[in-house]
């Protein structure tokens, strides 16, 4: 029985290959985009930066950063992404002695890192390859890279620098003449070039620029000559790593607080380290959106398919066979379809990886390290989830085919059912509850959590117009129909008249239409909004005349600010500056979180408006308090009046009281902690931005001092209200790169799955068109009404998708900023319809063209 079953789906798939070629097209789609995710997944995992200032020394001696309030150490989860690229905290430099005694141990280097950037002969500060850190060391620690001298000589009195042969090329810096330096300490100062220095490889260095001092002039520049970086140790020629490494460890018994690195490379956060990252992000949304899309897509295509089978199966229930063995037999069809699909498409998938990942590389989302290793397991896991997945796919339609007894089958098959299965309806309204649900959650927690939450909405909710597609195209066909009457009156109404009377067929072809305007513009829309709202209110809480920002630098000296203040007609100043650090919470699993702080002086009340919930600034300016943001506050438990612990960037653990709580944190900060109490325990603390408060008649020639001021300090822009949110606007458009790269999958997932259910459609209409034939309808007639039926089931999907996105979009701006602020591209949307359209146009026109090549039969 059972290879009666299987002859017969190979009949079919035989007979039926145009049914089908949409199916298998959607599962090789499918299967090639999850082939490559697992690949580049997997590579991601493996891969590893090259950036590694510390590949001379054999193991390093670091601080901890995933040590909690509790003293002991907490590994970041797997949800915890920005975990990984928190600085670690310095060590004790007493230490260095300690490493030194122990066995096996040829040399300990003690690395002092602080903020030193070279400015070129050009007058710009000099950054390096990738990013913008520049770092100053003691010429003692050139030697944990390695670096050589490649001209000059060492630096040896206190106005010498060696800088590394990367910023000398890039700022035209020969040995012997002077260079401008920008410091931490001593904020600009002109030094001598005395010598040129490389390391072993060009990409070990090539995101941050190094430059030596004499070790008195470092020790002078560092900001705290009790701790030290790192402290890198080099083992004898006969000395097994590991072994020494235990050997240390056991000699500094200084607990989880300190930890020795046998890895080197994971003593600094590289830049490629937070590109793989991003990889990673990226690869897991791709690999889950293909998925979902698949899933999707598949179930519709296989539903409408088995839809056009009525009649088919319904004769097969005629001569006797069982449910089960319909249900047999379009399992055995849908498996048949993933086993060619995955043939055709794990290997394509395979191919696909490494041009995708060169793709990634140029956008700036993975990094250049990032190389391609196909292993065994993502082809097998794709190839197992495309088994999955069309199972998934086609076992509720098949479920119910199997399910109709043969008269209702043969009734339907030559009348079409009008009235929704009880099961697509229940489920419908469940996934419409989940949806509600989403929503509710979402917008009443608040804040980017919240928001990701409502956005998570989407899926929900296009699963619940997938489902009660029929009942929602009724309304909406008469509303489009009435528009085409208004261009053509007598095809434009036989066009409705058919729509009108399929509306299963015309939810069919429209929720894949559904799909692409729904999640598309709802992804790239919310990423758009919470820019823009983020723009606007930096310009709203900015009340400072004017803001000093950082140019070509990770940050400005401390200096900049003393400075900035001596100007005429400025009446104040007041700086920010930002750090990691740990915090207790009440409503998470772990003792503490990892979060971002903002550091603010006394005179921040003047330079911003914080937009105060409850509470007051007071014990901020005082040094005693912090504010917390309102979505923060909401999601740790934290109410005002209570004290919160913190571990500050070197280890130091305080304790102060929430004063306040604030809202419109969006591109601001969820703490703010007091300046005084943040900086003197962050290694190099560097400031975000100044504000200059002016008095009301201060002088017009303001303009020409900032000008002089920032010549001066070439690190440094000044900036109003307005170029503050044009440049929050501007540095926006970067980031959408990889929604747009997502709305291109979602694009050709479902202009696939459009095509496949239009064509289908059209190539079961042979009888009909046939019959227009002969009853008078000329060619052009029959290619009218099947143009103005496309239009028809465009227009319900665009119009369905729109609803969808405009819920969604609402839910999340209500949670980001308590209101409905939507904004995005709207040529974007203009183009998703307009390509909807003309993609169901070409997909009937193309097969009904063909079809009307030969004359009817009489």
């Amino acid at each position: 029985m059972r290879s009666a079953v299987l002859r017969l789906a190979f009949s079919t798939l035989r007979a039926r290959r145009s049914l089908f070629a949409g199916s298998l097209a959607a599962v090789t789609l499918a299967l090639m985009l999850l082939t490559s995710a697992g690949i580049l997944l997997e590579s991601a995992l493996r891969g590893h930066g090259e950036p590694n200032r510390f590949h001379g020394a054999s193991l390093v001696v670091a601080g901890n950063a995933d040590v909690g309030l509790d003293g002991k150490e907490h590994r970041p989860g797997f949800g915890d992404v920005e975990a990984p690229l928190v600085p670690r905290p310095p060590v004790p430099a007493r230490l260095v002695e300690t490493v030194r005694g122990v066995e096996g141990v040829r040399s300990a280097v003690p690395d002092l890192a602080f903020y030193a950037q070279a400015v070129g002969s050009d007058g710009s500060p000099v950054t390096p390859e990738q990013s913008t850190r520049s770092f100053g060391h003691s010429w003692a620690s050139a030697r944990v890279t390695p670096y050589t001298l490649r001209a000059g000589r060492a630096p040896a009195a206190d106005d010498e620098v060696v800088v590394d042969a990367a910023t000398a090329r890039r700022g035209a810096l020969r040995v012997g003449g002077p260079v401008t330096v920008l410091t931490g300490a001593e904020g600009r100062d002109t030094y001598r070039l005395s010598g040129i220095a490389a390391g072993p490889r060009g990409g070990l260095t090539k995101d941050q620029s190094a430059l030596f001092f004499a070790p008195d002039t470092a020790a002078r520049l560092a900001p705290d000559g009790d701790r030290v970086h790192a402290i890198a140790v080099t083992t004898a020629s006969d000395a097994d790593p590991e072994a020494v490494a235990s050997r240390v460890r056991a000699a500094l018994g200084a607990g989880p607080a300190v930890t020795v690195l046998t890895d080197t490379g994971e003593t600094e956060v590289s830049s490629s380290d937070v590109l793989f990252i991003d990889t990673l992000v990226f690869v897991v949304s791709m690999g889950s959106l293909a998925v979902f899309v698949a899933l999707f897509v598949m179930a519709g295509g296989f539903a409408f398919a088995i839809l056009q089978r009525y009649q088919e199966i319904a004769l097969l229930r005629v001569v006797g066979a069982t449910p089960r063995q319909i249900k047999r037999m379009l399992g055995w069809e849908t498996l048949l379809v993933a086993i060619v699909g995955g043939v055709i498409a794990i290997p394509a998938g395979a191919a696909l990886a490494g041009p995708l990942a060169d793709a990634l590389v140029s956008l700036g989302i993975a990094p250049e390290e990032l190389r391609v290793e196909v292993g065994p397991w993502p082809l097998a896991g794709a190839a197992v989830a495309g088994l999955v997945i069309t199972r998934l796919a086609v076992w509720s339609a098949a479920r119910r085919a199997a399910r109709v007894r043969p008269a209702e089958a043969l009734r339907e098959a030559a009348a079409p059912e009008r009235r929704m299965p009880r099961s697509r309806l229940l489920t419908g309204l469940a996934f419409l509850v989940f949806t509600g649900l989403f929503l509710a959650f979402g917008i009443s927690m608040g804040g980017l959590s919240g928001a990701g939450l409502a956005f998570g909405g989407v899926l929900t909710l296009l699963i619940a117009a997938a489902a009660l597609g029929p009942a929602l195209v009724r309304p909406l066909t008469p509303f489009v129909g009435a528009l085409l009457r208004a261009f053509s009156r007598r095809t434009g109404q036989l066009a409705l008249a058919n729509t009108t009377a399929a509306p299963r067929q015309v939810a069919a072809a429209a929720v894949p239409i559904v799909l692409m305007v729904g999640f598309a513009v709802s992804a790239l829309f919310m990423q758009t909004t919470q820019q823009n709202v983020a723009a606007d209110w930096a310009g709203q809480r900015l009340t400072a005349g004017h803001v000093l920002l950082p140019q070509k630098a990770e940050g400005l000296p401390p200096g900049l600010a003393e400075e900035a203040a001596r100007l005429p007609g400025v009446t104040a100043v007041s700086s920010t500056s930002t750090a990691w650090v740990r915090t207790s919470v009440h409503t998470d699993e772990a003792e503490s979180v990892t979060a971002r702080a903002l550091g603010a002086d006394d005179n921040v009340t003047r330079a911003l408006d914080i937009h105060l919930e409850d509470g007051d600034l007071r014990g901020l300016t005082a040094g005693r308090a912090v504010a917390v943001s309102v979505e923060q506050a909401k999601e740790y438990g934290w109410k005002t009046g209570e004290r919160i612990r913190l571990r500050l960037p070197d280890g130091t653990r305080r304790e102060l009281t929430i004063g306040a709580r604030f809202d419109r944190s969006l591109g601001f900060a969820d703490l703010v902690v007091p300046a005084a109490v943040l900086r003197p325990h962050t290694p190099d603390p560097l400031l975000d931005a100044v504000y200059l408060v002016t008095g009301p008649d201060h002088r017009p020639s303001l303009d020409r001092d900032l000008a002089r001021l920032t010549q001066a300090w070439p690190s440094v822009r000044a900036a109003d209200r307005d170029q503050v949110e044009e440049a929050g606007a501007a540095g926006a458009v970067d980031e959408t790169w990889p929604v747009y790269l997502f709305s291109a999958l979602i694009a050709a997932f479902t202009a696939l799955a459009l095509a496949n259910t239009v064509v289908m459609a059209t190539l079961v209409r042979t009888g009909e068109f046939a019959t227009l034939r002969l009853i008078g309808a000329t060619r052009r007639n029959v290619l009218a009404l099947v143009a103005w039926e496309s239009v028809v089931v465009a227009g319900c999907g665009v119009l369905l998708g729109a609803a969808v996105a405009g819920i969604v979009l609402s839910a999340t701006s209500l949670a980001l900023t308590g209101g409905v602020h939507i904004s995005g591209p709207p040529g974007f949307l203009l183009a998703a319809a307009a390509g909807a359209v003309a993609l169901a146009l070409v997909s009937a026109l193309v097969p009904a063209w063909r079809m009307l090549r030969e004359r009817p039969a009489r």
